[in-house]
């Protein structure tokens, strides 16, 4: 097994598996941060769960709506443990209740257990792997071994169980459901627990006997395991409605540990990026991995996206998967497709899209006023556009989420109309951040109307020079030239916002200047996405990045801007009193430092960009905070800054406890891509210099 410099902490380490891909080896026995899960997270695309460094398994799905199958409260234990029986005493082999010689793994797609349990004249070894194949299954695969590492044969039953009790997010009877059960030979089946998905069932390799109990469905089988001896079982847990007990049997026999990393390899292949270390090139492949593993299945739509995760399962945040169709682009452009379609349905037929979409046909449309999403919808699409080439996806007739269908390309056109028509321009020509735009802490802004957003329109810049040359290409010439002009006066609006050293992030709704020179506060969005949209003079832009680097740069990742606001803040910034440093009053967010990476690469400063990367990488915060057992192999959406009073590295938990929602998908999403962006400006320079 070959080892990986990724990184080394108290809570584990780095390894590359028997597939080639990185995996995480954790330290079972630390004392460190004892009662933190460690939550680690894999999905088939369709089934997710939520497993722990306890040996917990919570199932979830967002078909239909989020719902966790197994909570791991209440009266249920696990999603699906094993358990043993010897002469009337049940003894549990769930990874937390076994005894010594503890190890646990953490791959992608799948999590592995092992350890001893020494009870009585019993001494059994018990492996565990727990197997999420790419393939959009509703199914967990199960892989159970058990060695009679004794010297006396075992004579015992042994009980596959899986705890299943559901949760709604938004049910009012939280968990009272109906379950009418059935067993039989290899099965035991609580059947149509809820319209969307069905049946939920359990089902063995062969010649187990199911059984219901209470919450339970149970697989028994009567074992006799002489010394030395080895027990290789295997089961699997899923939903849906039309399966039969021998297809899903053969599935598992299709699916072994092996097969599965296989898999997993061959679906993170595309993902060559070339980096001067080689814990760089692990880190960009884990992180895809991990983002894969936020794939779900909203049934309210027909259609695959990447949920944010933590805070966001239950009702996710639109903007965001625009947002990762960008990185999606380069190593799964199917999803992408799909997560931008996804977007495209739950818009309005006026054009507007919602911020927050609870997966639900029979609720009304979200109408948080933030002013950023169509921008992003826009960009999205015509990044994906240009790196795939992919145009006939433009002609794809698309539901709005209000019934009236029209294509991609009608979609995009009617966001581009809703940032003019019903989001609108300030007095100084710039697009209005109403409510909030992505950094929706300055939400009182423009909570009057009047207040308007240098990011919003910077990146606005950027996507309508990419959506004229399709409307170009589409033969659309009077639209061309409008999109054309309308590009050309936001860059001069945008130009004029540049305050000497960099660009301001905007104006309040009484038309005061906010992020200037003068208040010596520069805010780093306002500075990437100019350069991004190639706004302001060549000088104007490395000014403005070169000063956002020298007053944002930490040796733990860039802060949001150079410096605090009091908490309360000024009552014409913000209604919320984020104490400094954290979250979005001066924290750290990876996703908006990789976008700083994205743009020092394509203003070609390479070496700024390379060290930027490496700052806010997994590796360095695990090694600057060994003892924050987040941020190793996965984090929350952001990180505490050094103006957090004593918590730089850690993450909020005053107003918002970000801790209790890890994982999330911006601390993995961005990692590969902006890497990708470096390679491409190091070949440009190559070739330039050729």
């Amino acid at each position: 097994m070959k080892s990986s410099n990724l990184n080394i902490t108290e809570f584990g380490k780095f390894s590359i598996d028997d597939a080639g891909i990185p995996c995480f080896d954790a330290s079972p026995e630390t004392n460190f941060a004892a009662d933190y899960p460690l939550k680690h997270l894999i999905s088939t695309g369709r089934l997710s769960a939520m497993t722990d460094r306890w040996g917990n398994i919570a199932l979830f799905t967002t078909e239909g709506g989020y719902v966790t199958l197994s909570p791991n409260k209440f009266n249920a234990r696990s999603g699906l443990y094993p358990m043993i029986e010897i002469d009337g005493e049940l003894f549990s082999l769930i990874y937390s209740e076994l005894d010594k010689n503890k190890s646990l793994r953490y791959g992608t797609g799948y999590v592995e257990y092992t350890g001893e349990i020494r009870r009585n004249k019993m001494k059994l070894l018990v492996k565990q792997v727990f197997l999420m194949p790419p393939e959009k299954k509703s199914c967990m695969i199960g892989y159970f071994t058990f060695k009679n590492i004794g010297s006396l044969t075992i004579e015992a039953q042994i009980i596959l169980r899986s705890d299943i009790f559901p949760i709604p997010v938004v049910d009012p009877d939280k968990g009272r459901i109906t379950r009418n059960g059935k067993s039989g030979k290899d099965f035991a089946v609580f059947e149509n627990l809820f319209d969307e998905t069905g049946s939920f069932f359990l089902i063995s390799d062969d010649e187990w006997n199911g059984g219901i109990s209470d919450i339970s469905l149970e697989l028994k089988k009567t074992v006799k395991i002489d010394p030395d001896a080895i027990l290789n079982v295997s089961c699997c847990i899923g939903y849906g409605k039309n399966y039969s007990t021998e297809e899903i049997q053969s599935y598992m026999r299709e699916n072994s540990p092996g097969e599965v990393r296989r898999k997993w390899k061959e679906k993170l292949s595309p993902v060559n990026v070339r980096a001067p270390e080689k814990w760089i090139e692990d880190e960009c492949v884990w992180s895809v991995g991990q983002l894969f593993s936020f794939t779900c299945y909203d049934s309210s739509v027909c259609e695959y996206y990447v949920n944010l995760g933590g805070y966001g399962w239950g009702e996710f945040g639109v903007r965001e998967d625009c947002e990762t169709a960008l990185v999606l682009a380069y190593w799964e452009p199917t999803l992408a497709r799909s997560s931008l379609r996804w977007v495209a349905k739950t818009q309005a037929s006026n054009g507007d899209i919602p911020k927050a979409h609870g997966f639900k046909r029979d609720k009304a449309l979200s109408h948080q006023f933030e002013s950023d999403n169509e921008i992003w919808f826009i960009l999205g699409c015509c990044e994906y556009l240009k790196q795939t080439g992919d145009y006939d996806f433009l002609n794809e007739d698309i539901p709005f989420w209000d019934v009236e269908t029209g294509t991609l390309w009608e979609h995009l056109k009617r966001a581009y109309n809703w940032i003019y028509k019903g989001i609108g321009l300030g007095s100084h020509g710039l697009i209005l951040i109403r409510d909030g735009d992505w950094n929706d802490y300055l939400s009182k802004m423009g909570g009057m109307g009047r207040g308007e957003s240098v990011m919003n329109s910077a990146m606005a810049c950027r996507a309508f020079d990419l959506f004229a040359e399709f409307t170009e290409m589409k033969g659309e010439l009077s639209f061309y030239r409008e999109i054309v002009e309308s590009s050309k006066k936001l860059k001069s609006a945008v130009s004029s916002a540049f305050d000497k050293a960099w660009f301001i992030r905007g104006y309040t709704d009484k038309g005061k200047a906010v992020g200037t020179y003068s208040e010596n506060r520069l805010f780093i969005n306002a500075q990437t996405w100019a350069v991004l949209g190639r706004c302001g003079t060549i000088e104007q832009q490395k000014k403005a990045l070169l000063n956002a680097v020298k007053k944002c740069h930490t040796d733990v990742g860039m802060t949001l801007m150079s410096k605090p606001y009091s908490s309360p803040p000024p009552s014409d910034i913000s209604w919320c009193p984020i104490p400094s440093g954290e979250g979005e009053n001066a924290g750290i967010w990876p996703q908006t430092v990789y976008w700083m990476v994205w743009a020092l690469a394509e203003a070609e400063l390479t070496e700024l960009a390379l060290k930027e990367w490496k700052a806010m990488s997994l590796k360095n915060h695990s090694q600057l905070f060994p003892h924050v057992p987040y941020g190793i192999f996965n984090g929350p959406d952001c990180y505490s800054s050094k103006y957090s009073k004593g918590r730089e590295g850690c993450t909020q938990v005053q107003l918002i406890n970000r801790a209790e929602s890890v994982p999330m998908n911006p601390v993995v999403a961005w990692q590969a891509f902006a890497m990708k962006k470096i390679n491409e400006a190091e070949l440009h320079l190559e070739s330039y210099d050729g």
